[in-house]
């Protein structure tokens, strides 16, 4: 059963220096400019990690290599799912992203397929909505996100000149 469809949103990077990955990204990957968010708290009024309440701080930077949107995120405080790798694997590939034209349907579909929901929750006024899913026999994690209006249009003019976005 295929539980996410489409093309990738996004493909996500847990790093433990924000600035040292964004100017290697730059540099190999030839993304011009970065979006960096220092300091986005997760809180447990909106977020679970492995079913309990989560408490935690990270930095993300985002890029696009082309039309393809590349997330580093860097772990500040408290346990999630990206400090877990960080200590575990060690900086690397954390996750890959859809964003479904039916979330909840989605959801659904991955839980009636037995797929394990290691953390979820919401980006307070941000208006998106995201579901972790274990990624399985691959190892890394498998993101579901729900974006409002105002946040895919944000992610829209992040995009380079001259590229348009796979998701649309």
């Amino acid at each position: 059963m295929s539980i996410a469809r489409g093309p990738i949103f996004q493909l996500c990077w847990v790093v433990p220096d924000i600035e040292a990955a964004t100017r290697e990204f730059s540099a190999r990957y030839g993304i011009e400019k970065w979006l960096t968010i220092p300091d986005v708290r997760f809180g447990p009024e909106l977020c679970e990690h492995r079913g309990a309440p989560a408490d935690y701080t990270i930095t993300v930077a985002l890029g696009y290599a082309g039309g393809q949107q590349l997330e580093l995120i860097e772990p500040r405080s408290g346990v999630s799912l990206y400090s877990e790798h960080l200590e575990q694997a060690g900086p690397g590939l954390h996750h890959v992203a859809w964003v479904p034209a039916d979330f909840e349907a989605a959801v659904a579909e991955a839980k009636a397929a037995g797929a394990e929901i290691v953390a979820q929750g919401a980006f307070e006024g941000a208006g998106m909505e995201f579901v972790y899913l274990a990624g399985g026999p691959i190892g890394s994690y498998v993101e579901l996100m729900r974006l409002s209006p105002e946040m895919r249009a944000m992610f829209d003019r992040l995009v380079p000149e001259g590229h348009r976005n796979p998701w649309t």
